[in-house]
C-alpha cells in the first residue's frame, strides 16, 4: 500500500468516527471494555499497557479503570525522542497532555518494564490478518521490535477492520482484535 492510499485510508477512518453519535460510540466502548476483561490474557497479567483514548479511537477509559478497581497495574505510554516508554498510572489525574495532544504519564510516574504485559495497541485500521494501520510515526513497532514477547490486543470498531491491508517487512502484527461485533 502506498503512502497516499494509507493516508486516503487515515483520512477515511477519521471521518468515519466523527460520523459516530456518542450513544453508539458509548454502547461500542462497553463491549470492547467487557470483552478485554474476559480474556484470559487479562485475567493472568500483573500490569497491563494500554494507550489512553482520543479522538474517537476505541475507548480504553472505562476498561481502565476496570481494571484499577481490580487491583491490576496500568501502564500508558509517554513518547520519548522516537521511542514510547510506558509508565504507570493510578487514574487520569496521572495525565497531562503530550506529543500531538495525546494524553500521557506525568514525570511524577513511574516508568514500568514488564515484559510479558499485555499491550492494548492502537489503531487506524486492521485486517484479519493483524496487520495494523497506525497513525505513521512508528512508535509501537519500534516498541514491540525492542519488546518482542508482549500479547498485543488491538481494540476497533467494526468499519476499521478490513480483509486485507499490505504490510511493510517492518510493521509488527497484533496477535487479536477486538471489535463490537467479533
Amino acid at each position: 500500500m502506498e503512502k497516499s492510499e494509507k493516508n486516503e485510508l487515515r483520512s477515511w477512518i477519521k471521518e468515519q468516527r466523527k460520523t459516530l453519535d456518542s450513544a453508539t460510540e458509548h454502547l461500542w466502548n462497553d463491549v470492547i471494555c467487557h470483552k478485554l476483561l474476559n480474556l484470559t490474557e487479562i485475567h493472568q497479567a500483573f500490569c497491563i499497557y494500554c494507550y489512553a483514548s482520543f479522538h474517537g479511537e476505541a475507548g480504553t477509559w472505562s476498561f481502565m479503570e476496570a481494571l484499577l478497581n481490580q487491583g491490576k497495574y496500568i501502564a500508558v505510554p509517554k513518547v520519548s525522542g522516537k521511542q514510547i516508554e510506558f509508565y504507570a498510572i493510578s487514574g487520569k489525574k496521572d495525565l497531562e497532555e503530550g506529543v500531538m495532544g495525546i494524553m500521557e504519564p506525568k514525570s511524577t510516574c513511574l516508568k514500568v518494564c514488564d515484559p510479558d504485559a499485555p499491550v492494548i495497541v492502537p489503531g487506524i485500521a486492521f485486517d484479519r490478518d493483524g496487520n495494523r494501520l497506525g497513525y505513521g510515526g512508528g512508535y509501537y513497532d519500534r516498541f514491540f521490535e525492542r519488546e518482542p514477547s508482549h500479547p498485543r490486543l488491538a481494540i476497533a470498531y467494526d468499519f476499521q477492520l478490513f480483509d486485507r491491508i499490505p504490510a511493510e517487512s517492518h510493521d509488527k502484527r497484533v496477535d487479536r482484535i477486538i471489535t463490537p461485533k467479533g
